[in-house]
């Protein structure tokens, strides 16, 4: 039985070698940076024309997320044989359906859940009722997107 424990040597040996090579990358980085900065200034001493660039204009944040969510449902508990057209079908009694997205998994097969985004709220609210309704042998579970619900309470 042999002791691995590496003996103070090799621990001296080991530091000195991560030592020689930590400032490589950081003298690189350095180079770089200067590289850089001479390529920036012969750029700026090129420039023959006295135009100067306008300044890139701003970009705003829009948030239009709320807005599609606010009339999108999930639907989950769906047969795995539920097909997308058979699911807009059913869904379109409740109103007008927008979009309709069914994740599949990596065979191509659906994973039993779906987005469905309606026109209308009256469309959201009677596709909601459809909430613990039975729908090809399974119980559907119907809310609002962005809702949770219960899940992650834990033990307790």
């Amino acid at each position: 039985w042999t002791s691995r424990r590496t003996t103070p040597k090799k621990a001296a040996a080991k530091a000195k070698a991560a030592a020689a090579e930590a400032p490589a990358p950081a003298k690189a980085a350095k180079e770089a940076k200067a590289k850089a900065k001479a390529t920036k200034d012969d750029d700026d001493d090129d420039d023959d024309d006295d135009e100067e660039e306008a300044p890139a204009p701003k970009k705003t944040k829009i948030d239009v997320g709320d807005d599609r969510d606010a009339l999108k449902i999930f639907v989950g508990g769906l047969p795995f044989s539920t097909t997308q057209e058979q699911l807009k079908k059913d869904f379109t009694e409740c109103g007008e359906v927008t979009d309709l997205h069914m994740p599949k998994n990596e065979e191509g097969q659906s994973r039993g859940i779906a987005f469905i985004t309606f026109a209308t709220q009256e469309g959201l609210e009677a596709a909601l009722k459809y909430d613990g309704d039975e729908y090809g042998g399974r119980t559907l579970k119907v809310n609002k997107a962005g809702d949770r619900g219960e899940k992650g309470k834990g033990k307790g």
